[in-house]
């Protein structure tokens, strides 16, 4: 019993730094990861991520590496 939650520990610990990660470079608050931790918050964590507008990736569909320069 104790080694299936040590490793459901493990299992989240490792699912949580990525999601951090990944939540702060988005823009949005990285405590969204702590939801792996609740029952189905491992599926719905990627699902914000999917679905939610990334505040950090606003104005780079006009403005981008591979953006044509302005027509006049």
């Amino acid at each position: 019993m104790v080694v299936i939650l040590l490793g459901g520990f493990v299992f989240a610990i490792l699912c949580i730094y990525p999601l951090w990660r990944i939540f702060a470079r988005a823009g949005l608050p990285p405590a969204l990861s702590l939801m792996v931790f609740l029952p189905l918050g491992g599926f719905v964590a990627p699902m914000i991520l999917a679905f939610a507008e990334w505040p950090s990736a606003r104005g780079s569909h006009t403005r981008g590496p591979n953006a044509l320069p302005p027509t006049r």
